[in-house]
């Protein structure tokens, strides 16, 4: 093997174990549940997921295992007397209704997709 060609091959080798090395860096962590008003179940049409809310509706839900971030654009729950229909922007293409549950209310969350 040639000297340059072994120079090549351990430069290769060097930013692959680099890269390996900064993935789990990258990587979400899981949310504490404890910063969050409401804990709520939604299912987007794969699976349920485990999502963090706060008082501000138009605020993110956030996956408490991923840390991922869902942008609600159209609420449609109720309550023990109230209910919410709102919407700031209307569902396009992007965006996925997913039934909600924290309790306290029950409906569908549009929220747009990343």
């Amino acid at each position: 093997m040639s000297p340059l060609r072994k120079i090549a091959t351990f430069g290769t080798a060097a930013v692959v174990a680099l890269a390996m090395l900064a993935a789990p860096a990258s990587a979400k962590k899981p949310v504490s549940a404890d910063a969050f008003s409401y804990i709520a179940q939604i299912d987007c049409g794969s699976g349920p997921l485990e999502v963090g809310s706060t008082d501000d509706m138009w605020a993110p839900l956030v996956d408490l295992r991923t840390g991922k971030k869902l942008k609600p654009i159209a609420w449609k729950v109720s309550g023990e007397g109230f209910s919410v229909d709102e919407a700031v922007a209307e569902p396009k293409r992007h965006s996925a209704v997913c039934s909600y549950d924290d309790g306290v209310a029950t409906g569908t969350v549009t929220v747009k997709k990343a």
